[in-house]
């Protein structure tokens, strides 16, 4: 063998090692590439899920702050539609006094006292209105102002029981059960 055969091939053999080694190298190369592109993917996805759950949550957030001010509109609504229906009812119970009816309500109030404490009770009732009490002999009538608007407050005989039936009371009574059933309509 010569020399030139010899250096032949050792260059050679030095090709083809140079060629494994860089087959094998671009074989690894490629492999981290798919990793890496694999892992980026895998990073993209994520993040997308993550942003769009974000923007889901603030979508959320952003449609409760919206239903909770419209909840608040219409609680104030609700709330001034009550006060003007109880201003033009209280505006009615003032002039009650003044209407014809007046009479028999105030016979109506007298006799559910009388079903409620019995026979022998005793009203107090202003003296404006004092004279539209039913006479009675088991019925003690004292005068006294019990409300600006009129109404009794009737006590059973021993003092235990009593009933108050004077207009301001009864609008009270009224008020809150309206609010209470409007407040059952409406789910809460």
């Amino acid at each position: 063998m010569t020399l030139e055969d010899i250096l032949k091939d050792i260059e050679s053999r030095g090709d083809g090692e140079l060629k494994t080694l860089s087959d094998y190298y671009e074989q690894k190369i490629s492999e981290i590439r798919k990793k890496q592109d694999l892992a980026l993917r895998n990073l993209q996805e994520k993040y997308e899920k993550l942003t769009e759950e974000e923007v889901r949550s603030v979508e959320r957030t952003t449609i409760s702050s919206g239903e909770m001010e419209a909840l608040k509109i219409v609680r104030s609504r609700e709330s001034s539609l009550i006060e003007e229906a109880m201003g033009k009812a209280t505006i009615y119970l003032k002039e009650l006094r003044n209407s014809k009816d007046y009479k028999e309500i105030m016979a109506k109030m007298v006799d559910a006292a009388r079903r409620s404490l019995g026979k022998k009770f005793t009203i107090r009732v202003s003296a404006r209105d004092s004279s539209l009490i039913p006479q009675s002999k088991d019925l003690v009538i004292r005068e006294e102002e019990v409300d600006p608007y009129g109404g009794i407050i009737a006590e059973s005989s021993d003092g235990s029981m009593q009933i108050d039936l004077t207009l301001t009371s009864i609008m009270q009574d009224i008020r809150e059960k309206l609010i209470s059933r409007i407040s059952e309509h409406l789910g809460e």
